[in-house]
């Protein structure tokens, strides 16, 4: 079995990359996005969350398809609602919804969502790009989004206990006459 990529001083590279996320020195927010970053939190979250699972059930297809050899069909005439068919690279495909074919767009499209949330995230706290790649990558490996997720939130949250959220002066009210 082949050793992960070591550098210089011995630290693998998943090692290196974990203790890359937990640490928070390149986040500086300015004060006036302070604010908004809690609503960009809850937005990454739930994005992480539906692509960790979504790549999940891709890899689970995948494994089910070019492993086993079948795929998995909805609504197809003669055959359960949901149904194990076997898989034919050649074409020859049943009438009825290619699950497999579903997931894999859905899990694109939602991919395409963690990334704005991510995004967002990133450009409101102003962290590195280094944060924002790894943070992307998590869509892209199987469970990273997870793992990424419980650092990214641990490190944004104590960022905010620090540095807490001011509420908004009562603003008076004006009333118009006619």
């Amino acid at each position: 079995m082949p050793n992960s990529p070591q550098n210089e001083d011995g630290g693998s590279l998943l090692k290196r990359t974990i203790e890359q996320l937990r640490s928070a020195n390149s986040a500086r927010p300015r004060a006036v996005d302070i604010p908004k970053i809690p609503g960009a939190l809850t937005f990454y979250r739930v994005t992480a969350y539906i692509t960790g699972i979504m790549l999940l059930l891709l890899v689970a297809e995948m494994i089910v398809k070019y492993g086993i050899g079948y795929s998995v069909y909805a609504f197809a005439p003669g055959h359960p609602v949901l149904a194990l068919v076997p898989y034919n690279p050649a074409g020859g495909e049943l009438a009825g919804l290619d699950v497999s074919t579903a997931i894999l767009i859905a899990h694109g499209w939602l991919y395409v969502l963690y990334l704005i949330a991510d995004f967002r995230l990133w450009s409101l706290m102003r962290m590195s790009f280094t944060k924002f790649v790894q943070i992307a990558l998590g869509g892209v490996v199987p469970f990273m989004s997870f793992i990424v997720e419980h650092f990214i939130t641990r490190q944004v949250h104590r960022f905010l206990a620090e540095n807490p959220v001011k509420p908004k002066a009562a603003s008076s009210t004006v009333e118009a006459s006619h």
